[in-house]
């Protein structure tokens, strides 16, 4: 007899704002080091932990994986790929998933560790209401817990949504939808370690009581993690250090530390090629202890991470004691500014913005309705989408020699950050029935080149002569924090960062706004406390300073222009009966394929039988209009309308109009006088221009020739 295998599940559940949150570990997935199934509503998600227990212990860097698994089964359906009918190649949105749970779990390991950590998301159900964001990352932080892999504090979440005066906890897909605010916030019980933000329009006060309102969230949120981690007795698995002893960190300043000062009033190439220079000298000096196999201090990557520290101390003390940053500006003093029109022949439009160092050149494109780019994953059904925004950032716009290669996770980050930047102010498609795509090509990066590219895609889209409801303007905002030895938190806020203080800053902070609000925000800590007072303040040194870019893009185009460029395609509305929609696509869509054929149109129909008529220019819209209305005509009293001769009898000629429609015209009716055969005159395939001149009740006409 076969024994019953016995597992022990222990299980954690309560009610948040009305939706039960579930935390489950002990029967899934029990050769992972930590295993969690986090459940919000009936949104289910599997979270594994594993963590290298050999690394390669002269990394100089932490490998953290964050792998978010598309499952269409979750979503109750069947692969989208009809030849394999199996998930692929992980959609943009998991992705996306992926970069949310990323980011606020990173700073939270200890500094200098080098072990392998894999994080796997498994969604076994999503119920469509409840996104998996936030599970995500409270499922990280607990699966790491449980598997004894080192974090500082566990890490909650939320997500707040906002309309007419009212706060939700983490709202719906519907909800999301129709409101104005869509904020995901991850906080340990104290600070803030990621902001991801989406608005239309919205002011800094909503914003921050939206803020106030995540924080006592989340402290319920960790409050629920220890009490479920509370179950269990977790051993804290042995981790590989490698971080450079002090005595190296002073071999090396007192190598380098006459020279630092060069590294200032640099352009990012000058920098990098001192910081070079001083790598050489550094190795150099230290030739033979490197060459000495026993000699664990002095290895090669010890001696890279302790040149960084000593470079990064002296960057970041300049600012704090000093007030001074690499480049000589002032802590809110925003880099010297550049735009151009129109380098790009045949092209819709093109627009150019440049900050210093960092340029992008944004390209808008205009297409029927039809061209718009269907969402289909496991939480959306072939959802339209008729504003894109795409992101390219090559190795050569940061000097690098590698060939170019798909999207990467950050180029996707930052073509969705611009998107939902710009988002707000799209007019709706009554308004514009145009579907819009605008792609941003980063030519040279030298720190924020998502705010560049919504601030270039905005003067894109207003010479574009789309009529968006507000231009938008981007910033990026830095920190430099250290506590004095009273304990004192003393910190400087950076406006417009550059790459050198991105890297040897505490924050990377990105704000979109319009001339009043806020439309996109997106933070990222790489320290382990901030006080929400600073973030605020951020906020609002960040406002002073994009409305200084908005003005200066003001400048060069105020205002969406007045036409679209000759090479846009053009547009005509016309309104259809449904049955002349259905004369227009019988049979199996044939007639309007040869009617696209002919004339190398787009024909779209809406929901409310408006149809539109997109071509290449003015003589091919009339040309495909002129056969639309032929094979669509339905006769009304006195139209005059040509026809094609079918049939000839001898009293009776069968007149062809529109589509398939045969009608008589009596022998009669054919000349002002009496013809006695009508043979005599026409022939089949001869065009005749007729008038209606009588509807009967039963829908029969008679025709009379026009001469």
């Amino acid at each position: 007899m076969i024994k019953k295998l016995n597992i022990e599940e222990k299980t954690f559940s309560t009610l948040w704002d009305w939706k039960k949150l579930e935390f489950k570990s002990g029967k899934l997935a029990p050769q992972a080091d930590g295993s969690v199934v986090v459940r919000l509503g009936d949104t289910q998600l599997l979270v594994t932990a594993v963590m290298n227990k050999k690394p390669d212990p002269n990394k100089d860097f932490m490998p953290l994986t964050i792998d978010f698994r598309e499952s269409y089964y979750a979503g109750w359906k069947i692969g989208w790929n009809p030849y394999q009918k199996r998930e692929w190649k992980p959609h943009e949105h998991a992705i996306l998933r992926a970069r949310l749970t990323d980011r606020p779990i990173r700073p939270m390991f200890p500094e200098g560790m080098v072990n392998d950590v894999v994080v796997t998301i498994t969604p076994l159900s999503v119920d469509r209401e409840n996104s998996p964001g936030v599970p995500a990352i409270i499922g990280a932080s607990l699966a790491i817990m449980l598997g004894g892999i080192p974090i500082q504090w566990p890490i909650g979440a939320v997500r707040i949504w906002y309309k007419d005066g009212q706060y939700i906890i983490n709202p719906t897909y519907e909800d999301i939808e129709n409101g104005v605010l869509d904020l995901v916030i991850a906080w340990t019980e104290d600070t803030i370690t990621m902001v991801e933000c989406w608005a239309k329009e919205i002011s800094t006060d909503i914003l921050m009581g939206a803020f106030e309102i995540a924080q006592e969230e989340i402290k319920k949120v960790c409050k629920w993690q220890k009490e479920f981690l509370s179950q269990f007795d977790i051993k804290q698995q042995e981790i590989v250090i490698n971080k450079p002893s002090e005595d190296l960190i002073a071999f090396v300043k007192q190598i380098v530390d006459p020279k630092l000062e060069f590294l200032m009033n640099t352009d990012k190439k000058t920098f990098w090629n001192l910081y070079e220079k001083f790598e050489e000298e550094v190795f150099e000096a230290a030739k033979e202890r490197l060459e000495d196999p026993e000699d664990e201090v002095f290895t090669e990557s010890k001696l890279k991470m302790a040149l960084f520290k000593v470079v990064k101390e002296f960057v970041r003390q300049k600012i704090l004691k000093e007030n001074k940053r690499v480049d000589w500006r002032k802590l809110d003093e925003i880099r010297p500014l550049y735009t151009e029109v129109w380098l790009v022949p045949r092209v819709h439009w093109s627009w150019l913005f440049q900050r210093w160092e960092t340029q992008v050149l944004s390209i808008t494109t205009l297409g029927a309705p039809g061209d718009v780019m269907l969402l289909d994953t496991m939480e959306y059904d072939e959802e339209e989408k008729r504003f894109m925004h795409h992101y390219n950032m090559p190795p050569f716009s940061t000097g690098e020699a590698r060939p170019t290669r798909a999207p990467n996770r950050r180029e996707i980050g930052h073509w969705r950050l611009a998107e939902r930047a710009l988002e707000a102010v799209i007019p709706s498609e009554e308004e514009f029935p145009y579907t819009i795509r605008v792609v941003s090509e980063v030519l040279s990066s030298n720190g924020s080149t998502s705010m560049a590219s919504v601030c270039a895609s905005t003067l894109s889209l207003m010479d574009a002569w789309v009529p968006i409801k507000a231009p938008v303007s981007g910033i990026a905002m830095g920190l430099v924090s250290e506590y004095d030895e009273k304990g004192n938190f003393n910190y400087k806020i950076l406006t417009d960062i550059q790459g050198v203080e991105d890297f040897c800053g505490d924050m990377d902070f990105k704000v979109a706004w319009t001339k009043k609000w806020i439309t996109a925000l997106q933070m990222d800590m790489k320290i382990k406390w901030l006080k929400l007072e600073v973030i605020k303040e951020a906020i609002e040194q960040a406002n002073k300073a994009r409305l200084q870019i908005l003005d200066f893009m003001l400048q060069t185009i105020s205002e969406p222009r007045g036409q679209v460029s000759v090479y846009a395609p053009q547009m005509i509305k016309i309104k259809l009966t449904p049955t002349q929609i259905r004369d227009v696509i019988w049979p199996g869509w044939a007639t309007i394929q040869e009617i696209i054929k002919q004339t190398w149109v787009k024909i779209d129909f809406k929901d409310d039988w408006t149809t539109i008529i997109t071509a290449r220019d003015q003589k091919s819209w009339e040309e495909a209009l002129k056969l639309i209305r032929q094979v669509s005509w339905q006769p009304q009293e006195w139209d005059v309308i040509e026809g094609e001769i079918v049939r000839v009898e001898p009293y009776w000629v069968f007149v062809k109009l529109g589509k398939n429609k045969l009608w008589l015209c009596h022998v009669s009716n054919l000349w002002p006088w009496f013809i006695a055969d009508p043979r005599m005159q026409f022939k089949i395939g001869d065009k005749i221009r007729v008038k209606v001149i009588k509807i009967d009740d039963e829908g029969r006409i008679q025709l009379k020739r026009e001469i």
